[in-house]
């Protein structure tokens, strides 16, 4: 059992709770209600305790085999206040129904072969996808599992396969013309499969970022107003703002969710020397981020007049904040002046940072299937090392070794799609998912 929705105040939150015949430990929440309701069918139930109605629910039945996870599954659609959804939990539990794990509904409905490992990685990327572009693209691997890439090797490493194989069965062959031309004919196929596989590698790992979204990061020294600032651009009190120097410490994630994908927007501690060990260690935390984010905000403010000092690739924005204060000085020529206090000219800075990262997103939007996970690269990785152990060996003119190495490369392939079990696999997989899915 888990909430499928988040526990905030909402509309309407969510149960779903998933095993074998799980009616009869929720048909004593349902007085008068002796076998579960129609399949399929949203049925509005009272949910009683000792007797007293504590809440007017919706519920589904999907009774196994045919629901998300094969098992019998019952979704509770109650009232969205947070205490109201943690009372129904704790009610839940007490029967003997115990909190699923993270990724523990898909893992069942793996188990339960109702969904594939590589659909079950696309459907984690769905949920986890930044921009909109990027999950269409994983659903078009979801629903298409043989758009997948890892489908599309694997249909072509099984004909090169087969083609060895068949030619090793007629070994009479070897003194014949159609040696060389078979073994010319499985080096280009072998090559071809290597340039696959390594396509796909190289576009998986540029698609990998240390920020899963475009990302901003507010630099200065300190009392700059860089707290203040990132606050109003997140429309909320996110950040401890102080006169204080040093009140920020370590790295601050805030995200702005925009129609073309999200913007993480990152305050870090105040530039300056610190015998403090704990803000000594922020400063070099946000030194390091600069390189790890797309746009670099550097604010600079009357108390502090200063251009950035460092050296960096990283594409920077200087903002002159508490313009309301004093203008900027001719020598530091601002891209921005802005007042977090008045919020003037804070609109002009937010739409040149929602245009930067609406261009960003447009360049690299695409729905071209690409690999859900760390974990595909790893085994399509090995499979290219193995693949380039049998074309040494095939231009040796080893076949037998080389069929050994094809083999092994068949086990990596076969271990990136999920067609080996194992427990490890199951563990690196799941666990990442989130609760109530």
């Amino acid at each position: 059992m888990a909430p499928v929705t988040v526990l905030i105040p909402q509309p309407v939150g969510i149960l779903r709770i998933s095993g074998e015949k799980v009616w009869p430990f929720l048909a004593p929440f349902f007085p008068g209600v002796d076998s579960p309701p129609p399949a399929r069918t949203a049925t509005l139930l009272s949910f009683s305790v000792n007797g007293h109605c504590v809440d007017q629910v919706l519920l589904l039945y999907f009774p196994s085999p045919h629901s998300l996870t094969g098992e019998d599954v019952v979704e509770i659609h109650a009232h969205g206040n947070p205490h109201n959804v943690r009372f129904l939990l704790s009610q839940i539990q007490s029967r003997g129904i115990r909190l699923a794990n993270p990724g523990e509904f898909s893992l069942r409905a793996y188990k339960n072969k109702k969904l594939s490992l590589l659909k079950a990685e696309s459907l984690h990327r769905m949920i986890s996808a930044p921009t909109y572009s990027e999950f269409l693209a994983a659903h078009t691997s979801f629903s298409n599992p043989k758009t997948h890439p890892l489908f599309e090797i694997k249909s072509l490493f099984l004909e090169t396969l087969a083609r060895l194989y068949s030619f090793l069965d007629h070994p009479e062959e070897l003194d014949m013309p159609s040696y060389d031309a078979t073994k010319e004919a499985l080096i280009f196929a072998i090559t071809s499969l290597l340039s696959k596989s390594s396509t796909q590698l190289s576009r998986f790992k540029k698609s990998r970022r240390f920020f899963p979204a475009y990302s901003i990061l507010l630099a200065g020294a300190p009392n700059s107003g860089k707290s203040s600032l990132f606050n109003r651009l997140l429309r909320e009190n996110k950040a401890i703002v102080s006169s204080l120097p040093g009140t920020t410490r370590d790295l601050l994630e805030g995200r702005i969710s925009c129609p073309f994908g999200d913007i993480i927007l990152l305050d870090s501690a105040g530039f300056r020397a610190s015998n403090d060990l704990i803000e000594g260690m922020g400063i070099a935390k946000a030194r390091q981020t600069i390189s790890r984010v797309d746009l670099l905000l550097w604010i600079a403010s009357p108390d502090h007049p200063n251009a950035f000092p460092l050296k960096t690739r990283t594409p920077t924005l200087t903002v002159w904040n508490k313009a309301d204060l004093s203008p900027a000085p001719s020598s530091l020529k601002p891209d921005f002046s802005v007042s977090a206090r008045t919020r003037r000219g804070l609109s002009s800075l937010i739409t040149s940072l929602l245009a930067r990262a609406e261009i960003f997103y447009s360049h690299s939007a695409g729905s071209d299937p690409l690999l859900d996970s760390s974990r595909q690269a790893s085994s399509l990785s090995g499979f290219s090392k193995a693949l380039s152990k049998a074309l040494f060996f095939l231009s040796a003119g080893s076949f037998d070794l080389a069929l050994s190495s094809l083999e092994e490369a068949r086990l990596m392939l076969e271990d990136g799609m999920g067609m080996i079990p194992s427990e490890e696999i199951y563990d690196r997989v799941f666990t990442l998912f989130c609760l109530g899915k």
